[in-house]
């Protein structure tokens, strides 16, 4: 991370009693002003950082300074767990707006465990719980893990509303303790993983029972492509490809009109 360089108090609202502000203090700065931002910033990550310069400018800082700012969070965003909390914290305070996508479970998950038998399921990203109160409500012991507290707060409200039981942990994947030989479904709905997450395929296919199963929805975009190269990437984990499907005019759980899924599973 750069550190910047001085300019005048006067000129520059960003200092601390005369001196540049540490790099953890301008990102928690950023991430103070995007749980604020009431409407969903457009455009992913670089929209989001787009739209940070421009305030930065607009406060007053020089457009270079600003640019290499907003450069170096676009990097920290890929990494730092904060990002994502900070983002979906503000997406799930206003869980009102997105109701129909945070209560009914997914459909794909519905259709897969139709016929299990219940067992011990992790859901990876359960946001508000959707799919982990659903797990529960069909007798399988759940587990599921945000880094929104928010989000894992509203879960745990609207568990017990419905007198359901669900494990719901504020955690990071990355230090999350998945286990060995410890669960029969892992799911990976709209939880998409990025670079960083090392290793976290293999820990996954390490965490299964022998004929545990991995189900996934949502990859990114364009989904045709995210999916070839998500299923190239769980080749070396060795487990079997039970299902690939993408769908073109469909309507996803999150907006847009594709749908990519695989369905995995480990050798008995």
């Amino acid at each position: 991370m750069m550190t910047r360089r001085s300019l005048p108090i006067l000129l520059m609202p960003w200092f601390l009693r005369g001196q540049t502000a540490t790099p953890d203090t301008a990102w928690s700065r950023f991430l103070n002003w995007l749980q604020t931002q009431a409407q969903a910033v457009k455009g992913g990550v670089p929209g989001v950082m787009s739209a940070y310069k421009q305030k930065l400018i607009a406060d007053g800082m020089p457009q270079a300074e600003a640019e290499a700012l907003v450069v170096s969070f676009q990097a920290r965003a890929q990494t730092d767990p904060s990002f994502q909390r900070a983002t979906f914290n503000r997406i799930y305070s206003r869980s009102e707006e997105i109701a129909s996508r945070t209560v009914q479970p997914n459909a794909f998950l519905a259709e897969t465990i139709a016929d299990l038998r219940p067992g011990k399921a992790l859901d990876l990203g359960m946001g508000l719980g959707r799919n982990t109160i659903f797990l529960a409500q069909k007798g399988w012991d759940a587990t599921g893990i945000d880094l929104s507290n928010i989000g894992v707060t509203k879960a745990q409200e609207r568990a017990r509303s419905l007198d359901v039981h669900i494990n719901a942990l504020v955690a990071d994947v990355n230090r999350f303790d998945l286990g060995t030989n410890q669960w029969d479904l892992i799911c990976l709905l709209y939880f998409v993983i990025s670079e960083g997450m090392p290793n976290i395929r293999q820990r996954i296919a390490t965490a299964l029972k022998p004929g545990g199963l991995v189900i996934a929805e949502g990859f990114g975009l364009p989904a045709i492509n995210t999916l070839l190269a998500e299923r190239s990437n769980w080749e070396p984990t060795k487990l079997k490809l039970l299902r690939m499907e993408y769908r073109q005019g469909a309507s996803s759980d999150w907006g847009g009109n594709e749908i990519s899924r695989l369905l995995l599973q480990k050798p008995a």
